[in-house]
């Protein structure tokens, strides 16, 4: 009965062992996951050629709409389509028969006048005419004088001159029709040489100055480069684009460019140097940028940083890190803390043709 009972409670111990011991193998499926395979890369100093890109709008250096300043008949087109003309050329006459009528009416009264004053002032110092009557004759003078010029630019109105050097536009206009005041009758433009407009960011403000070389290119001539240089800059900063209006001039001799036209301008503010990581490095969450940093224990480490100016794969750096830390470029499945097995190119190479 005895020897019964400790069998009894010996099977009962085993059998409770056995309940809770663990299962053939188990111990290694509850071994930590073997540490994830990265490629890193280190935080390097490079110079860098600090370039600004904008898109440019080409503006006429001087662009003016000509029109007449009263009603009139054309008599005389003096232009055609696309002419080249020089400041002052008459480009459009008007009927001015009665004004030039006036005109003579005018220059006839101005010369009596003339004449009438010479022939009192010959005998001015001889007391036979009073001081009164010689200051009419004056004033009768400047008056015929005065009514002169208003005749000649009677005259002017009614013939229109080229303002400046320039091309001129389409010609849509023939002796004979009756303009209007205020009538579009024909554009002009100075394109020797041309405006070109764009705006830069507010972080390169203090960096541009007149004087500035620029480089420019258009979709319409491929491979030419126009070069110019910064005349103006605007004192404001758009609040909403915080970028800065900047005017350059490019001399455009023969009249490539065009109001209107779409350029790629290209400002080089000079070399620096600059912190660099690998783009791939980058772990954007939200509007925060991060990068895995590897300590010299071996450990992730995820650190936020500030990047600025991105080109060809590359960023350059801020804030975060210093030159030299060591990063991660690929692999981004480590945790923070948490140790990852360091692989080089090669290793990465070798497993992949392996496969």
């Amino acid at each position: 009965m005895m020897v019964s009972a400790l069998a009894t409670l010996a099977f009962a111990a085993l059998a409770v062992y056995f309940f809770f011991a663990p299962a053939p193998g188990r111990e290694n499926e509850r071994a930590a996951p073997p540490p994830p395979p990265v490629l890193t890369g280190e935080v390097e100093e490079i110079v860098w050629d600090e370039t600004v890109r904008a898109l440019g709008n080409v503006r006429a250096n001087e662009q003016a709409m000509l029109s007449p300043k009263i009603t009139e008949r054309v008599i005389a087109v003096n232009f055609e389509s696309g002419q080249h003309v020089e400041k002052g050329h008459l480009l459009i006459q008007l009927n001015d028969a009665e004004q030039q009528a006036q005109l003579e009416e005018m220059q006839a009264s101005l010369d009596e006048r003339s004449q009438q004053l010479e022939r009192v002032r010959s005998v001015e110092g001889s007391g036979a005419l009073s001081r009164s009557v010689i200051d009419e004759e004056i004033s009768r003078f400047n008056v015929a004088r005065a009514q002169l010029d208003l005749a000649k630019a009677r005259v002017d109105d009614r013939r229109i001159y080229a303002p400046f050097d320039g091309v001129l536009g389409l010609r849509d206009l023939s002796p004979g029709e009756l303009v209007e005041a205020g009538d579009d009758l024909v554009e002009i433009i100075d394109l020797t040489p041309v405006k070109v407009d764009f705006t830069v960011p507010e972080r390169n403000f203090a960096q541009i100055a007149p004087g500035l070389k620029i480089t420019a290119r258009s979709e319409s001539y491929p491979g030419r480069v126009f070069e110019g240089e910064v005349r103006s800059v605007s004192p404001n900063i758009d609040p909403v684009s915080r970028s800065a209006r900047v005017r350059a001039f490019v001399s455009n001799e023969d009249f490539a460019l065009r109001p209107g036209m779409l350029l790629l301008v290209e400002l080089n503010l000079g070399s620096k140097s600059v912190l660099t990581v690998p783009e791939s490095a980058l772990s954007p969450i939200g509007d925060q940028q991060y990068i895995y940093r590897v300590t010299e224990d071996g450990l992730a480490e995820r650190v936020p940083v500030r990047v600025g100016r991105r080109q060809k794969g590359v960023a350059e750096l801020l804030e975060g890190l210093e030159k030299g830390d060591a990063i991660i470029t690929h692999g981004h499945r480590a945790r923070s803390g948490q140790p990852v097995n360091t692989l080089t190119q090669e290793q990465v190479f070798n497993h992949s043709t392996d496969s």
